[in-house]
């Protein structure tokens, strides 16, 4: 019987270290984020989930001496949900690194793969649409390279995409001008990263333009 629904007990850190409740379920993802009384929890049902990045925060002075898991959420009324945990000088760095990947994983299964296959189906009937500011169509995708002044808009055709990973971002250039075009996507930073991550790989290869391990 597969997983429904599962609760985490999140203490922020050590100004906040009330346990605040956090349910990731198949139909909504709920979160104790706030102090008032009348309201005590966020919300977002599973039709309006749009949007999310996440990544780890090195907190430092001179050295480092902790981390904060951050994970963002956004809906269609552009609400944003941040779920974030500290850990200092090493203290259930484990623990608490379990519980992050736990959490992107349900995410991942009862929502973003969700939305991931959408747009893949849509590249499948022939639909252009966007993921962030890059930009799909049936013959080439579209991303925003930096120029002197601002950003310009470049095509790549599909047999000339390739990408690369990295731990904290994914990088998409052209075979044949990967010097002046290419773009990096943070995911902490950017919106959405790994479905675009996902959405363009899985495209990739269908097309049998590149091969992943």
């Amino acid at each position: 019987m597969s997983v429904q629904e599962s609760e985490f007990l999140i203490r922020r850190g050590l100004t906040d270290n009330y346990p605040r409740k956090l349910k990731i379920s198949k139909e909504f993802i709920q979160f104790e984020d706030s102090n008032l009384y009348t309201i005590p929890s966020t919300l977002f049902k599973k039709e309006d989930i749009i949007e999310y990045k996440f990544g780890i925060h090195w907190m430092q002075y001179k050295f480092v001496f902790g981390r904060e898991y951050l994970i963002f959420l956004r809906n269609k009324e552009n609400k944003i949900l941040k779920i974030n945990f500290k850990t200092y000088f090493g203290n259930k760095k484990k623990e608490y690194h379990i519980q992050f990947n736990e959490i992107l994983d349900l995410l991942w299964d009862f929502h973003f793969k969700d939305i991931t296959n959408k747009f893949i189906e849509k590249h499948k009937n022939g639909q252009d649409f966007s993921i962030g500011d890059v930009g799909f169509t049936k013959d080439f995708i579209t991303i925003n390279v930096s120029s002197v002044l601002n950003e310009i808009e470049k095509s790549i055709p599909w047999d000339k995409v390739r990408t690369r990973n990295y731990h904290t971002y994914f990088a998409i250039y052209s075979e044949d001008d990967a010097r002046n075009i290419n773009r990096g996507f943070s995911y902490l930073k950017d919106w959405n990263t790994s479905v675009l991550y996902s959405v363009l790989r899985t495209l990739l290869r269908d097309k049998g333009i590149e091969i992943y391990n």
